[in-house]
């Protein structure tokens, strides 16, 4: 991650809502996504707050709300993020690179070939 990145998240990290820890819960393959998905939900809302940022099933999950009225759905902010989420599913959590979801040892993750073989060749923790 380039130092402009990683200033860009603590500006995430920055938005979570109380109560919520404040962790960015993905690899580093990603912080550019975050990173441009912040920059876009930023003009969409500037005060809009996160809750979670995670992998799931090898795509990222952000849980994010809109700072207008609770009872107003924000369309083009929730599909801002569903974009950002299904572009994730195709690019490597390690590296950003193109990849593809991989089951290894029963976690789903989404790497480039490298990264795949990597993670496979890795000692089982149990």
């Amino acid at each position: 991650m380039v130092e402009s990145d990683e200033t860009l998240l603590e500006a995430i990290l920055a938005r979570f809502d109380e109560g919520w820890a404040e962790a960015i819960d993905v690899g580093p393959g990603w912080y550019s996504l975050l990173v441009r998905l912040d920059q876009q939900l930023s003009e969409i809302d500037p005060n809009y707050r996160v809750q979670q940022v995670k992998s799931k099933f090898g795509a990222l999950s952000f849980y994010a709300r809109s700072s207008s009225e609770p009872d107003e759905f924000n369309e083009v902010f929730h599909q801002t993020i569903r974009s950002a989420e299904w572009e994730s599913a195709e690019m490597c959590e390690e590296c950003g690179a193109p990849a593809r979801t991989y089951a290894i040892r029963l976690w789903v993750s989404t790497l480039c070939e490298e990264h795949a073989k990597v993670k496979r060749e890795e000692p089982d923790e149990r």
